[in-house]
C-alpha cells in the first residue's frame, strides 16, 4: 500500500494495515518529509510523535509538484492494492491523483481518503486538526465546567478514531474486492467519526431536551460518579448501579443511606449530588488512592485511579501487551513506537519490524522495482523529482 498521508490520521491508519501485514511505502516530499516528521520538538531532527506512528513502513522521496514525481508515483500504483491520503481537499485532485482520475487506469485499487469534513458539506474546503473537529462536532461545548468555557480533550481521539475507522472501511473494501475484483474509494470525515461519540446529547436535542450543562466529571445517569480526593491522588468512583450504590454505602459504614428517601435512587441523590459527592470525599480523602482501588474491587464497585501520564508510561502492560515497543533509530538509538490494541490469536505482535524509517531510506529499493537504475536515480534527484 502507498501511504500519501500526514500527522496522525492517516498514518494512524497506514500503521494499523502495516501491522496486519501489509507492506506500507509512506510517499514524502524530499529534503524535509512529512509534516509531523520534523516538527519540534525534534531530537536529532525527528519528531517522537512521528516514530510512534511510522514504524516497520518503507520511506521514498517523490516531489509530487514535478511532473516525473507524478509519474513515478503512477509506476508504483500498478502494483498497489491500497492508496491512503489524507492531504488538504483537492491536493491530489490538483495533481490529477484524486480517486476520478486514478480509478479508470486502476480499477481494483482502494482509494481511502480522511478528510476533516465531508466533501459536499459547506465546510468541506476547510482543514482540520483534532482540535478544530472538537469545536465543530460539539465536543468542546459539552467539554469541562458549567462555570466556565468548554474545553478540549488533550489526547488526540478524533484523529486516531479516524484513522481505526479508516483502516476498517479499508479492510471491508479489499474484502469486497475479493468477490469483485473492483476497488472502490473510502472516505472517512473527522467529524463524522464523532457522532456516535456525543450521539446521547445528539438524541436528546432531536428529542427536544434541553441539553445538560458541562458536568466535567460528574455523570448524569449515575451518583455517585465523580472523582474524588485521595490521600496520594485521586480517584473516580462510578456507581452505575443501585447495587452500587447500597454496597458502597455498607463499605463507607453507611448502611442506613440505602433506606434514606433522600438518598433513594439516581434522582434523589443527584438532586443533593454537592452534599453526596462531599460524604464520599469525607471517606477517600485520608486513604491511599491504590488501596481504595483494592478496596473498591473487591466489592464489585466501578472505579479507577486517576493515574498522571508519567504513571501511564511506565506500567509494566505496555511493555507486556506490546502496546508501546522499543526499535533503534539512526542517530537517536531507542525510541518507542506504537504496537496495536489490536490482539489476534496465534500471534505474538512481534511479526512485524518495529523501526521507523529514515526519510527516504528505501527509495532506491522501491524505485527499482519499477526499473529505476542508480544512474536515472540520480538524475532524478538532480531534476528535484526525488
Amino acid at each position: 500500500m502507498l501511504e500519501l498521508a500526514q500527522i496522525i490520521a492517516g498514518p494512524y491508519c497506514a500503521h494499523q494495515l502495516g501491522l496486519f501485514g501489509a507492506e506500507v511505502i509512506k510517499v514524502e516530499p524530499p529534503g524535509t518529509g512529512e509534516f509531523l516528521r520534523q516538527r519540534p520538538p525534534a531530537p536529532a531532527g525527528v519528531n517522537s510523535s512521528w516514530m510512534m506512528f511510522n514504524p516497520g513502513k518503507k520511506s521514498i522521496t517523490l516531489n509530487l509538484k514535478h511532473p516525473r514525481g507524478v509519474e513515478l508515483l503512477i509506476h508504483l500504483l500498478e502494483d498497489a492494492d491500497v492508496l491512503v491520503e489524507n492531504y488538504a481537499p483537492g491536493a491530489l485532485e490538483n495533481l490529477g491523483l484524486g480517486y476520478e482520475h486514478l480509478a479508470p487506469r486502476f480499477p481494483r485499487l482502494v482509494y481511502a481518503s480522511s478528510k476533516g469534513y465531508a466533501p459536499d458539506s459547506r465546510w468541506g474546503s476547510l482543514g482540520a486538526m483534532d482540535f478544530t473537529v472538537q469545536a465543530a462536532a460539539g465536543i468542546v461545548s459539552m467539554t469541562g465546567y458549567a462555570d466556565r468555557p468548554g474545553v478540549r480533550a488533550t489526547a488526540a481521539m478524533v484523529d486516531t478514531s479516524t484513522g481505526m475507522h479508516l483502516a476498517a472501511g479499508v479492510l471491508a473494501a479489499l474484502f469486497e474486492r475479493e468477490r469483485t475484483g473492483r476497488g472502490r474509494k473510502v472516505e472517512v470525515a473527522m467529524l463524522d467519526i464523532c457522532m456516535p461519540a456525543v450521539s446521547g446529547a445528539i438524541v436528546a436535542s432531536l428529542e427536544g431536551r434541553k441539553a445538560s450543562p458541562r458536568l466535567a466529571n460528574r455523570h448524569p445517569s449515575a451518583c455517585p460518579c465523580n472523582t474524588y480526593p485521595a490521600a496520594d491522588g485521586e480517584i473516580l468512583i462510578y456507581c452505575l448501579t443501585e447495587a452500587h450504590w447500597r454496597q458502597f454505602a455498607r463499605l463507607i459504614g453507611r448502611p442506613d443511606l440505602a433506606d434514606d428517601p433522600r438518598y433513594r435512587d439516581h434522582q434523589k441523590r443527584y438532586s443533593i449530588i454537592d452534599e453526596v459527592d462531599q460524604l464520599v470525599a469525607q471517606w477517600t480523602k485520608d486513604r491511599g488512592r491504590d488501596e481504595m482501588v483494592e478496596t473498591l474491587i473487591a466489592n464489585d464497585i466501578p472505579c479507577a485511579p486517576v493515574r498522571t501520564i508519567d504513571e501511564v508510561a511506565n506500567d509494566p502492560d505496555l511493555e507486556r501487551r506490546k502496546l508501546i515497543r522499543t526499535a533503534i533509530y539512526p542517530d537517536r538509538g531507542e525510541v518507542k513506537v506504537l504496537g496495536s490494541a489490536i490482539k489476534l490469536s496465534g500471534t505474538t505482535g512481534d511479526e512485524t519490524p518495529a523501526r521507523p524509517p529514515a526519510l527516504g531510506e528505501h527509495t532506491a529499493e522501491v524505485l527499482g522495482r519499477i526499473g529505476i537504475s542508480s544512474r536515472e536515480l540520480e538524475d532524478l534527484r538532480k531534476q528535484g523529482a526525488v
